[in-house]
């Protein structure tokens, strides 16, 4: 989920779905795809499966300095950070509960087949699977709300069960400006699970994306541009030197 974007765009598809309408669209100027579900913004990338997001790019640097060659992501979206991991040679498994997931994120997104892609609840995933992931990416949104039973200290739990000794969690945050305290309260859900919490944002900023982070999280360092898009690489860039490490509370 990220903020929404005004463009001059050409529908390529519409799909109804139980979540909301999904609407695929063009850019006029740039040939950027963008997936929007229930009027809301979600995923947007070059055409090419680099994501034209600023957090997903802050995501994919995490987990790259994670070093983690396994990922497990809930919630998809267009896919593109999937897209994104599965070039870089990182074993993906993506998690969606809208069956409409799986064909929009490799039809217009670029995500392979060989990606292994569950349509399931994803607490409903990490409560039956034994499998290990050394990152698991949580950006799963209904509107403009993670689904309230995957912030609960019973799915953080089921997730660190299913990390490896050194593995991280990830939660995108979607936050509407300073008096939205969705990332603290999320948090403090996390500190009562993982020993190691941290916050990455841009106070001050409307609409944005927040990114905790919990397990081996303490070497990760201040996020920069790791794979470049062919459009807007130096707003990216710009953006990502914006986000710091926040004191949690």
């Amino acid at each position: 989920m990220t903020a929404k974007k005004v463009l001059r765009v050409s529908f390529l598809e519409r799909i109804d779905s139980a979540w909301g309408e999904i609407t695929i669209a063009m850019a006029a100027k740039t040939g950027a795809i963008i997936y929007a579900q229930g009027g809301c913004h979600q995923s947007e990338s070059d055409g090419r499966g680099v994501s034209l997001s600023s957090y997903i790019h802050a995501i994919h640097s995490l987990v790259r300095q994670a070093g983690a060659r396994s990922v497990l992501m809930i919630g998809c979206g267009g896919g593109v950070l999937g897209t994104m991991l599965s070039a870089d040679g990182v074993a993906v498994t993506m998690v969606d509960i809208n069956p409409a997931s799986p064909y929009v994120a490799r039809r217009y997104f670029g995500l392979p087949d060989s990606v292994p892609f569950h349509v399931e609840d994803g607490a409903a995933y990490l409560a039956r699977g034994r499998s290990k992931f050394d990152a698991i990416v949580l950006d799963a949104y209904h509107a403009s709300e993670i689904p309230e039973h995957l912030t609960t200290p019973s799915f953080f739990e089921s997730a660190a069960a299913r990390l490896t000794k050194k593995g991280a969690l990830l939660v995108n945050v979607f936050l509407q400006d300073d008096a939205d305290r969705d990332a603290q309260t999320i948090a403090r859900t996390l500190r009562g699970v993982f020993p190691e919490v941290r916050l990455l944002d841009e106070p001050g900023a409307r609409e944005r994306n927040a990114i905790l982070m919990a397990g081996h999280v303490a070497p990760l360092a201040r996020p920069w541009l790791t794979m470049r898009p062919r459009t807007a690489a130096e707003d990216i860039r710009a953006e990502l030197k914006r986000l710091a490490f926040q004191r949690l509370p």
